[in-house]
C-alpha cells in the first residue's frame, strides 16, 4: 500500500531562506534568553534541511536496480550539537555567524544552549559508533533512505547527575521541554504494537490475541550529509495509547482511570534504561527494546513487502503477518541481519527469562522455541550424539543438565533463560567484532562452538571516530595547522593523508605551534567568542583553580569496574604519599581529571565516585601540595563530550572541550576486557599521549603509531586468567606501594573508612577480580618486554618525558599522525562490505548558470562553504571552494564557477568562524 506523503506539502513550504531574511526574521523575534530562543535559528537551518530527505530517496530508489539497502536500528543515540553539525554539513557557519553577529550574539552562545539531543547509555561504544555509522554513511553517500535508514530510538527522558557529598545522585533532565526544531512529529505514521495475552490455534494457524495494544508514534530527525546532497532522517519512535480517553470511566467519576492507559503506554519511553534491579525495571526494558524493534520492522515491511534482536519479531511478521513458510521467512531473515558484539564481559551479553519472555510477548517465545530446535537439528549434525554440545549451544540455557529444549511444568520457568547473543549468531549472516584482539577473543573464549560450527560467519571491524567532529569541529587551531601544512583541507575526508606531518616532528618550529595549540586549547582561545576552554571550565564548575602550564592526565569513562577508574585513582593516592612524604623529587604539576556517569544501579560504581571526590578534597586542600598535584571530577560529563562521554553524561559537549587540551588519556581496563573503545581514538587523533592497558583498539593504535609513542603496562590478555588465579589463590605478593595505599584508605586519611569497605573487599583478600593489585606497580617482566622500560613505572616514565619538551611533542605529533587508520570513514567501508551496500550520490537540485556565478562573492578565509552550498542556496552571495578543499565541486560545474574577491574577507577559524 502505498504511504501517504502528506509532509510532502510540508516540506515543500519551507524553501532555502537567504540569509537577508534570517537577519529580518532574528530581529523581529530577538530573544529575551537563549534557551528559549535557540530554536528559532534551529528552525532556519532546518528548513535548508527538510527538502533534502525526499530527493535523496526519489535518487536511491531510482537507482535501487535491485541493489540493497541498510536497516540500522538503535535504542542509543548521540547525535550532539544538531545546530552545529546542519550548518557545518551545509557549509553556513559563516553565514550564521555573521548574521548573528549583526545582533550582538555568538554563534558559540547559541550552539551552547541547544538542549543536547542524548540519551544516557551504558555502553559509549555503541552509541559512539552508530552516531558515526548514520553520519559518515550519509558522508560516504551509501545507499541509506530517508527512514529506511532506520536507526530508531525512542524519545526518552534522559537523567543528569550532581555530586551531593561526593555522591552521585541522578535527577531527571527534561530536555524535551522547549521542544526541538529538528523533530518532526508525523502522526500519519504510527503502528500498533501488542504485549501479553495468548496464543490461539485456529484453522492450523496460530494466532497471536493481545493482552495490551499501544501505537508507536514516528518522528522523523533530518540529517544532512557533509559535502553531499544527500539527507536522510533518522526516525525515531514514541509510545502512545491506542485509547487515549476512557471517556465511560470519565463520567462514572474515574478521572484518574480514564487516563490511566495514557500512563501506562507513555511511561514504556519516559526514561531510556529503566533501573533493572527489579522485575518491573526488567518488564519495562524488554517492553522498550520490543517497541523499537516491532515499530521499526513494520516500517519496513509497509514499504518493501520484500524483505540482532529484532529477528523473532520478524519471523512473526513474516509467518505470521505475510502467511510465508518457515522456510522462506528464515532464509529472509538470515540474509537480512548482521549482528555486531560489543562486548566480551559474559554479564554484558543479554539474557532474558523465558517466564517473562512467554508472559509479555507469547507468540515471540513460540518461534524461539522453534529456532532453536532446528538450530540443535544442526548441531546433532556436526555433532551426532553429543548432548553437551547442544546444552552449551542451546538458545535456551540448559547448562543445569535437563534435557535439551524441553521445557516442563517441573522444572519452573523463571530458571529456564534466553540467550539473546546465542540467538543473534543463529539467525544472522556475519558475527563481527569492534577490534582485532575483541574479534579474536569472541572466537576463543566467548563463542568458541559457534566459531567452530560457522567459522567464515566471524569478521573483524575495527571501530574509527570521525575526524570531522573530533578534529575539524572539536579543535579548530589543529585543523589550521594541518590545512597549512599538509597544503590541503582534504584531510578531513580523507584522514590517511595526516600522515605527511611526520616529516615536520623534528621541525622545532612546528612543534613549538603544536605545543602552543595545545596550551591554548586549555584557556580562553577565543576572545571575541567566550568559547570556555577547559581552564576555566574546571574553575567555574568545580570551584578549584588549576594551572594551563600543568599536565593534563584524564580519564573519561562511563564507570565500570573494569575500566579501572579506582586503579586512577589509587594511583593518585600513591603519587599524593609519594609528594606528601618527599620521595618525589621534582614532580612535574599534573592535573588528573575523572569524568563519567555510573548507572543508576550500579552500587560500586557510585562507591568509586565517592571515593576520587573524597580524595579531591584531601588533596586540593593541602597546602603543602599546592599546584604540583590537582585532582577534578567533573560531574553530569555528557555523552556530547567526548563524544560527549563519549561519554557517555547539562552542560555542553565537554568531551569536545576535554579532548584537545588533555597531554595524557587514560586507558586501562582490564586486558581482554574492553571491546574496543573510541575514546582513545579521539585523543590520540588531537595528539594526546595515551596511558593504557593491552586491550582493546590500544593494541592496533600502539602498531599504528609505534610503542615508543604510548606508555602500556600490565598483564596481557592471555595472562589474566593466571595472574586471577594467583590472586585468589593467594599466591599473589602485593607491591608495597599498593599496601600503603591501601592502608592510607583504611587509616581514614580519605574519610570514615567504612565508607569504603566495600571498595576495599573487592580488591583484597583474594577478590581483586580485575587483577588491580598485580598491575598497579606499572614497573614488571610485562613492561620491560612491551615498553623496554628499567626500573621506573610508567608515570614516572611520563613525568620525565614530560620535561623533555621536544621529545614529548614528537610524541604527541606523531601520535595524531598515525591515527588515520581510525577513521569512521574507513569503518564504515569496511561494513559495507558486509552489508553488500553501493555508493549513490544523489545530483544537486539546481543549476548555476554562468550568469549567476559571476554575482558570487569569495567565502571568508577558512570557511568550509562548498558548491554544494551554492546550489542548496543559489542564487545567494557564497563562495568558490578555496584552493585544496576537501569539498568536491560537481563535474558539471565545475568549469562554470568563476569568482569575484571582496577586497576584505572576514576572518574565520575553521569550524567555528569567529572573528578574531
Amino acid at each position: 500500500m502505498k504511504r501517504k506523503r502528506r509532509d510532502v506539502l510540508y516540506f515543500g513550504l519551507f524553501l532555502p531562506v537567504i540569509f537577508q531574511m534570517t537577519r529580518q526574521l532574528f530581529k523581529k523575534n530577538l530573544f529575551v534568553t537563549l534557551n528559549i530562543h535557540w530554536p528559532k535559528q534551529g528552525v532556519n537551518a532546518q528548513t535548508l534541511v527538510v527538502s533534502k530527505p525526499l530527493p535523496t530517496v526519489s535518487e536511491i530508489v531510482s537507482s535501487k536496480d535491485g541493489r540493497i539497502q541498510d536497516f540500522t536500528s538503535s535504542r542509543m543515540f548521540l547525535i550532539g550539537r544538531s545546530l552545529q553539525n546542519g550548518l557545518v554539513s551545509l557549509g553556513l557557519v559563516g553565514k550564521y555567524a555573521d548574521a548573528l553577529m549583526d545582533l550582538g550574539c555568538h554563534l558559540e552562545n547559541l550552539y551552547e544552549e541547544v538542549s543536547q539531543t542524548i540519551l544516557y547509555v551504558l555502553d559509549e561504544l555503541i552509541i559512539n559508533f552508530y552516531y558515526y555509522l548514520r553520519n559518515v554513511m550519509q558522508d560516504l553517500e551509501m545507499e541509506v533512505l530517508e527512514d529506511w535508514l532506520l536507526v530508531s530510538w525512542t524519545l526518552l527522558q534522559q537523567w543528569t547527575t550532581l555530586l551531593v557529598n561526593g555522591e552521585q545522585v541522578e535527577l531527571p533532565d527534561y530536555w524535551l521541554n522547549y521542544g526541538s526544531p529538528w523533530e518532526i512529529e508525523r502522526l500519519d505514521l504510527s503502528y500498533p504494537i501488542w504485549f501479553y495475552g495468548y496464543v490461539a490455534e485456529k484453522d492450523g494457524e496460530l494466532h497471536w490475541e493481545p493482552g495490551e495494544k499501544i501505537l508507536a508514534v514516528a518522528y522523523d530527525y533530518p540529517i544532512p550529509g557533509f559535502n553531499t546532497y544527500n539527507t536522510i532522517n533518522i526516525r525515531l519512535w514514541s509510545s502512545k495509547p491506542s485509547d487515549e480517553f476512557d471517556l465511560e470511566s470519565f463520567n462514572k467519576g474515574d478521572y484518574l482511570g480514564s487516563i490511566e492507559e495514557r500512563g501506562k503506554s507513555e511511561n514504556i519511553t519516559n526514561v531510556l534504561y529503566p533501573n533493572d534491579n527489579t522485575m518491573a525495571g526488567k518488564e519495562l526494558r524488554l517492553k522498550q527494546q520490543f517497541l523499537f524493534v516491532s515499530a521499526t520492522l513494520q516500517d519496513i515491511l509497509s514499504q518493501f513487502k520484500e524483505t540482532g534482536k529484532p529477528l523473532k519479531e520478524l519471523m512473526r511478521l513474516l509467518v505470521d503477518g505475510e502467511k510465508m513458510k518457515w522456510e522462506d521467512a528464515w532464509d529472509i531473515t538470515t540474509r537480512t541481519f548482521s549482528y555486531t558484539n560489543h562486548t566480551v564481559l559474559p554479564e554484558a551479553l543479554e539474557k532474558w527469562s523465558v517466564s517473562m519472555v512467554e508472559h509479555l510477548l507469547p507468540r515471540h517465545i513460540r518461534i524461539i522455541y522453534d529456532i532453536n530446535e532446528r538450530f540443535l537439528k544442526l548441531v546433532e549434525k556436526k555433532w551426532p550424539g553429543d548432548n553437551d554440545k547442544k546444552r552449551m549451544l542451546s538458545i535456551i540455557d540448559e547448562s543445569d543438565g535437563r534435557n535439551v529444549c524441553i521445557v516442563t511444568s517441573i522444572v519452573p520457568l523463571i530458571i529456564l533463560i534466553i540467550r539473546m547473543a546465542f540467538l543473534a549468531i543463529v539467525g544472522s549472516h556475519t558475527i563481527n567484532g569492534v577490534a582485532k584482539l575483541h574479534t579474536e577473543l569472541l572466537k576463543s573464549d566467548v563463542f568458541p562452538l559457534f566459531y567452530e560450527l560457522w567459522p567464515s560467519k566471524f569478521v573483524n571491524r575495527t571501530n574509527g571516530v570521525t575526524p570531522r567532529r573530533w578534529i575539524y569541529q572539536c579543535n579548530p587551531h589543529l585543523s589550521s595547522l594541518l590545512n597549512k601544512t599538509l597544503g590541503t583541507s582534504r584531510w578531513v575526508v580523507n584522514l590517511d593523508i595526516i600522515s605527511d606531518i611526520k616529516k615536520h616532528c623534528d621541525d622545532p618550529n612546528f612543534q613549538k605551534e603544536w605545543m602552543n595549540i595545545k596550551r591554548a586549547n586549555k584557556v580562553l582561545i577565543f576572545i571575541f567568542i567566550f568559547l570556555i576552554r577547559m581552564a576555566k571550565y574546571i574553575e567555574k564548575t568545580c570551584d578549584i583553580r588549576v594551572s594551563v602550564d600543568s599536565m593534563f592526565d584524564v580519564q573519561v569513562k562511563r564507570f565500570h569496574e573494569y575500566k579501572r577508574q579506582l586503579l586512577n585513582i589509587l594511583g593518585v593516592i600513591h603519587r599524593y604519599l609519594q609528594i606528601k612524604n618527599g620521595k618525589l623529587k621534582n614532580p612535574v604539576p599534573k592535573v588528573i581529571i575523572f569524568a563519567g556517569k555510573a548507572a543508576p544501579g550500579y552500587y560500586m560504581a557510585k562507591k568509586i565516585i565517592k571515593l576520587i571526590n573524597s580524595v579531591a578534597n584531601v588533596i586540593n586542600n593541602d597546602p603543602q601540595i599546592g599546584n604540583l598535584l590537582k585532582l577534578v571530577f567533573i560531574p553530569n560529563y555528557l555523552l556530547n563530550g567526548i563524544l560527549m562521554i563519549s561519554i557517555l553524561l547539562i552542560l555542553t559537549p565537554l568531551n569536545t572541550r576535554i579532548v584537545p587540551c588533555s597531554d595524557v588519556s587514560q586507558h586501562i581496563s582490564t586486558a581482554g576486557t574492553e571491546a574496543s573503545g573510541t575514546s582513545n581514538m579521539k585523543f590520540s587523533m588531537n595528539g594526546g599521549i595515551i596511558l593504557g592497558t593491552m586491550d582493546g583498539a590500544n593494541i592496533e593504535i600502539l602498531e599504528a603509531i609505534g610503542k615508543e609513542n604510548m606508555y602500556i603496562f600490565g598483564a596481557t590478555s592471555d595472562q589474566v586468567n593466571k595472574i586471577r588465579k594467583e590472586i585468589h589463590d593467594g599466591t599473589h605478593t602485593p607491591d608495597p606501594r599498593w599496601v600503603s595505599v591501601i592502608t592510607a584508605i583504611k587509616e581514614g586519611m580519605f574519610g570514615e573508612a567504612t565508607k569504603f569497605q566495600p571498595i576495599l573487599d573487592s580488591i583484597t583478600n583474594g577478590h581483586d577480580h580485575y587483577i588491580l593489585s598485580h598491575d598497579f606497580p606499572s614497573c614488571n617482566n610485562l613492561t620491560l618486554v612491551i615498553l623496554e622500560y628499567l626500573d621506573i613505572d610508567a608515570q614516572e616514565k611520563i613525568d620525565r618525558d614530560y620535561q623533555d619538551k621536544p621529545k614529548w611533542a614528537k610524541m604527541s605529533i606523531l601520535a595524531a599522525a598515525g591515527c588515520g587508520c581510525f577513521s569512521s570513514d574507513r569503518t564504515i567501508k569496511e561494513y559495507a562490505d558486509i552489508w553488500n551496500l553501493e555508493r549513490c550520490r544523489r545530483k544537486g537540485p539546481m543549476q548555476i548558470t554562468n550568469e549567476e556565478a559571476s554575482t558570487l562573492l569569495a567565502s571568508p578565509s577558512g570557511s568550509p562553504v562548498t558548491a554544494i552550498s551554492i546550489e542548496r542556496l543559489s542564487p545567494l552571495t557564497v563562495v568558490k571552494p578555496p584552493s585544496g578543499s576537501p569539498m568536491v565541486v560537481n563535474k558539471n560545474e565545475q568549469g562554470n564557477l568563476t569568482t569575484r574577491q571582496i577586497p576584505t574577507p572576514s576572518s574565520t577559524t575553521i569550524g567555528f568562524d569567529v572573528k578574531k
